[in-house]
């Protein structure tokens, strides 16, 4: 009896141990996904935080509407990456000059094939909402 306790006893030592190593290894490694995660979210709304869009003049014709949009915050943003909704509907837009990225303290031009009255909301790429109507 006493050789089979103690073989007993080191196969479920050996067992618990096995075990023990292989949810150590799963939880560091999703531990390391959460930080990573978690350092992902804070840089995002570290960025919504810093963004600050402001449409400055609108300009309509017949069928087109043109809007001045300056970067006032202190990061840069890329305009392609932007949503324009009107009257609540997404829709298509150009951007004049064609620039890929939009330097703090400068300007674009977005031009949307639509007409007045309309409310108008651009929907930046981290998130922020800014609106605009036009009567």
């Amino acid at each position: 009896m006493g050789f089979s306790s103690t073989a007993g006893l080191i196969i479920i030592l050996s067992t618990i141990l096995v075990c023990s190593i292989y949810l150590y290894t799963s939880i560091d490694l999703n531990v390391g996904k959460i930080y990573e995660a978690y350092v992902d979210h804070v840089s995002l709304l570290n960025n919504k935080l810093h963004e600050k869009l402001t449409i400055v003049s609108s300009a309509n014709s017949s069928s087109n509407i043109n809007l001045t949009v300056v970067n006032e915050g202190s990061i840069t943003l890329e305009p392609s990456k932007w949503t324009v909704l009107y009257n609540g509907t997404p829709i298509n837009f150009s951007i004049n000059p064609n620039k890929k990225y939009l330097t703090p303290l400068n300007d674009v031009n977005i031009s949307i094939n639509a007409t007045a009255p309309a409310r108008l909301c651009i929907i930046s790429e981290y998130g922020n909402k800014y609106y605009y109507s036009l009567n």
